[in-house]
């Protein structure tokens, strides 16, 4: 007997969740969707536990469930390590970290799926904006991201 792998709710057919928790077609043979990219959405997540605004943005074709765990595990271990101090070059540092920790994090769970990654972290009369992937290399994609950023302010 052949799997159902759709459901209809309301009269709307939506594809059933996959074990890791994506959505759309199966795409265990290729690193990011090819056709079905719309269960992939950007997404800017919003910190303050540091005290000033910090955003993390993706695009990432994996489950996001545990980025927030992620991102305070990498605070924790920033601030035990006397990495977030008041100094430029010490927030920068914690940027980067935090940028690679998320990075590596969705590569083991599997490999290439992060296509665009941003850490935007303000600090008293201070922007730090670190960026990889689409973000870095598509001007579309930095408009988007800063756009998003600036309504979100407005909210």
């Amino acid at each position: 007997m052949k799997k159902e792998k759709t459901t209809v709710v309301n009269n709307i057919t939506i594809p059933k969740e996959l074990t890791d928790g994506r959505f759309g077609l199966e795409d265990d043979n290729v690193a990011t969707k090819l056709l079905d990219k719309n269960f992939s959405p950007m997404i800017i997540r919003k910190y303050t536990r540091i005290g000033f605004p910090l955003y993390v943005h993706m695009i990432c074709d994996y489950n996001l469930d545990d980025l927030d765990t992620i991102v305070h595990d990498c605070i924790d271990y920033c601030k035990d390590n006397d990495i977030l101090k008041n100094s430029i070059q010490s927030l920068r540092n914690f940027t980067g970290i935090l940028s690679d920790k998320i990075n590596e994090y969705y590569d083991e769970k599997k490999r290439g799926c992060v296509e665009s990654l941003g850490i935007i972290f303000y600090a008293d009369k201070m922007i730090i904006s670190s960026l990889q992937g689409d973000a870095m290399n598509h001007l579309s994609c930095r408009l988007e991201l800063y756009q998003c950023l600036n309504l979100m302010a407005q909210i």
